[in-house]
């Protein structure tokens, strides 16, 4: 018998085989194995079926979609995870420290020779910064170690057939699976991923292949599943298309003078770096801040942590994964493997971090306090730390936009 995770059935036209339908094979399949309902067979089934004609407008063969979904049913492990609420507590300390050990610097330091010469040529046609496309590899595959082996076609059609979030948008990237295999860039069975269909290497969703992926090494497939020119080109593309700054930082390390104004934050952020030198921000190795470039303050830990200025590639970084301690993980993993020492400021030592939940419960106080809130989302972005900070200030608060449950516990109260 088939091992669980090989299930199962052939769409091939999907019409009969001995006397016996798709459907039927498809059920009995499913049931044998203990993976699925008839219900969950059917529509996966019906999904498939339906989906025929929109692949064919959108330029899909024939011969391409029996071949996509030969030897394919519902994934199960996809409908456990997709089912999940996970709730991330991790502190963005944490996170980063996860993510810049020791190996995973030394192996980046490695790999930075044993591709330098793509490396090089990706600097020169792109203008993306090297490390960076080396920490980005790092995070999202370990420089290709971790690629996921889940099958795309597989995994997509269960997560729009089968699950409720969603549905469309996965549709959507199953087709966008389709052309890529319509385009020859990969095999069926060679398109592997992550459980939620991203792929390869570099983690990019069907949509996103389409759009950045490119044929560094020319030999007529944007192959970044097995190709690392391929994969270092197109790391590199999409931080170009997303607007990279070439020749510049993402960011620096930076100290604020014993007595800084934490509500000059919201004023000055965006502006020229030169304004933030004048409220006393440098540099932790002395050096002078690009004057006119545009620059945020950025406090991971509040005004009792390490303290960044950041600069547009951060913000373009931040376009591959939209979390700051994402960000911040690149950023730091490009420099320590282009050289530069660990962090002068200290982590607090009993840092603390809201949950999802929670930042829902403040976001929603804050908007019904009259501060511009647009989305609840669980999510603190730069509009949100923007509010908290203007609260704090009124509160009498040390103005850092930094969440903790006693901020949380004090804006609750307020009346």
């Amino acid at each position: 018998m088939p091992s669980p995770s090989n299930v199962i059935v052939r769409t091939v036209r999907l019409g009969s085989i001995q006397g016996f339908t798709i459907l039927g094979l498809m059920v009995l399949g499913l049931m044998v194995l203990g993976l699925a309902s008839p219900a969950r067979a059917d529509s996966y089934l019906n999904f498939v079926t339906a989906l025929w004609p929109r692949a064919e407008k959108a330029g899909i063969s024939r011969e391409t979609f029996d071949a996509a979904f030969a030897g394919l049913g519902v994934d199960p492990k996809v409908i456990s995870l997709a089912g999940t609420q996970p709730e991330f507590n991790q502190t963005i300390r944490a996170y980063v420290d996860g993510r810049l050990s020791a190996d995973r610097i030394a192996q980046g330091k490695a790999m930075a020779q044993r591709w330098k010469s793509w490396l090089d040529k990706a600097e020169e046609r792109y203008g993306v910064d090297r490390y960076v496309i080396l920490a980005i590899w790092s995070l999202e595959s370990n420089y290709g170690a971790s690629p996921g082996n889940s099958d795309t076609v597989r995994s997509l059609t269960t997560l729009a057939c089968c699950t409720t979030k969603r549905p469309e948008l996965f549709r959507d990237e199953l087709i966008d699976a389709l052309k890529i295999l319509q385009e020859h860039d990969i095999t069926p069975r060679g398109m592997t991923g992550s459980w939620a269909g991203a792929l390869g290497q570099v983690q990019f969703m069907p949509s996103s292949f389409l759009k950045y992926a490119v044929d560094m090494d020319g030999d007529g497939k944007r192959d970044i599943w097995n190709e690392e020119p391929d994969v270092i080109g197109s790391i590199a593309n999409y931080l170009k298309l997303h607007d990279w700054d070439a020749g510049k930082r993402w960011g620096y390390e930076v100290k604020l003078p014993a007595k800084f104004d934490f509500t000059a934050i919201n004023a000055h952020d965006g502006g020229p770096a030169g304004a933030w030198a004048k409220l006393g921000v440098a540099r932790v190795d002395g050096k002078p801040l690009p004057d006119g470039d545009k620059a945020w303050l950025f406090l991971p830990a509040g005004s009792k942590g390490p303290a960044f200025l950041t600069f547009q590639n951060y913000w373009a970084i931040k376009t591959y994964n939209i979390s700051d301690s994402y960000t911040l993980s690149v950023g730091l993993l490009a420099d320590r493997i282009r050289g530069i020492a660990s962090l002068k400021g200290r982590w607090p030592t009993q840092e603390t971090t809201l949950n999802r939940a929670q930042i829902t419960a403040m976001q929603k106080k804050l908007k019904a306090l009259g501060y511009p809130i647009e989305t609840i989302d669980g999510k603190i972005g730069p509009a949100a730390r923007a509010a908290l900070r203007t609260w704090q200030a009124k509160a009498g608060l040390v103005a850092d936009g930094y969440p903790t449950p006693a901020v949380l516990q004090k804006l609750s109260a307020t009346p």
